[in-house]
């Protein structure tokens, strides 16, 4: 335990400067392309010819994205820059610099703080990535966390969701619903035993892997027309390729990739398998289209990849919406919503979501 003086130190001792003197002493050292980093009013970096900048920001606030009665500060570190480097790898492009800023509550200890700062800074080490600043003020009530992320990408070589085309091939890495049911066996006050296969879903919501490699294989590659990491939902986020590019898509249940701890956890909770895999948001697993000819240089790499990849559906017209074939027809997408920050978890239907027929079948197959 860190003393001062014989007691407990704690943040309101140590002073702004003070927290961020020892942040700085825990960097390792920064790469040729950083100018300056931590020190002065601003950094300074430098991005190699025929690269651009990719940024993205993400807030997590106590009590709302997380809970310390079941996560710990170093995971909760770990997960901060996960989230982000996941957005960066959806873009086909590489992380590179992050910024960190925090609203500390008086109550927090600083060996929670110290155990946060580990499991973000093991986590920038694993992807490349530098710590270059950010800022610190006081909280009157939960932590909040805000982390800014740069990356850089080839021109010519990052990808949007705007490039769906009907007739498009929809692909998925790793296996989807694990994050969701992870979190719903965290919250289950009581439990005391802990099964092999409820462990792998716990870690696979509280310490997610991005994709950065395959990201940017299927980037560099140019095998994919749109891509996005699934954050909200497999659903959701479909929705929003789908918006941007304007297509329907079509998901094939039973061609979903489950976990075989997903298939085993459920069926002891009696639950679809599948049900989890389309509603589950924090799989942190990219969702791309790409055209039918890159199907088998997709599967040659997915073969390759520890995670794996799967064909779960099909691009198709805008009027269609989308349609989810299920084991025993068509199901209502509308039932299968993941989270909204304003609406809950379960959306009301649009004015567009009630013009369109979501729920049925178009002329493609």
């Amino acid at each position: 335990m860190s003393r001062l003086d014989g007691r407990p130190v704690k943040i309101r001792d140590l002073g702004e400067f003070g927290l961020i003197a020892r942040i700085k002493d825990r960097l390792p050292t920064l790469p040729s392309s950083v100018i300056k980093g931590i020190g002065d009013d601003a950094a300074v970096s430098s991005l190699p010819p025929g690269k651009q900048v990719v940024t993205t920001v993400d807030l997590l606030i106590e009590g709302v994205h997380f809970n310390f009665s079941f996560l710990s500060p170093y995971l909760l570190g770990r997960k901060s820059l996960s989230v982000n480097v996941s957005d960066i790898a959806a873009m086909g492009a590489a992380p590179k610099f992050a910024f960190l800023s925090l609203a500390i509550p008086e109550t927090m200890r600083i060996e929670s703080l110290d155990e946060f700062y580990k499991g973000f800074l093991e986590t920038a080490a694993e992807y490349g990535i530098s710590l270059l600043g950010g800022d610190t003020s006081a909280s009157p009530g939960p932590l909040f966390i805000n982390v800014t992320l740069l990356g850089e990408g080839k021109k010519g070589e990052m990808v949007f969701r705007h490039g769906a085309k009907p007739g498009d091939d929809l692909y998925v890495t790793g296996t989807l619903g694990d994050s969701l049911l992870g979190l719903k066996i965290a919250q289950e006050k009581g439990k005391k035993r802990i099964s092999p296969e409820e462990k792998y879903l716990l870690d696979r919501h509280f310490n997610p892997t991005p994709r950065v490699r395959e990201g940017r294989t299927l980037g560099g590659r140019r095998l994919v027309r749109s891509m996005i990491d699934v954050s909200d939902g497999l659903l959701s986020d479909l929705g929003h390729i789908c918006e941007e590019s304007r297509v329907g898509a079509r998901l094939w249940v039973e061609r979903l990739p489950l976990s075989p701890s997903l298939r085993a956890v459920a069926v002891t909770r009696k639950s679809g398998d599948w049900q989890w895999a389309l509603q589950g948001g924090e799989d942190y697993e990219l969702l791309f289209s790409a055209p039918p000819e890159n199907g088998s240089r997709i599967q040659a790499l997915g073969r390759k990849w520890k995670c794996g990849v799967a064909r779960i559906g099909r691009i198709g017209p805008w009027e269609s919406g989308i349609v989810i074939e299920g084991p025993n027809g068509p199901v209502d997408p509308l039932l299968f919503k993941g989270y909204n920050h304003f609406g809950g978890p379960k959306s009301k239907k649009s004015s567009r979501e009630k013009k369109r027929k979501s729920s049925r079948g178009g002329p493609w197959k």
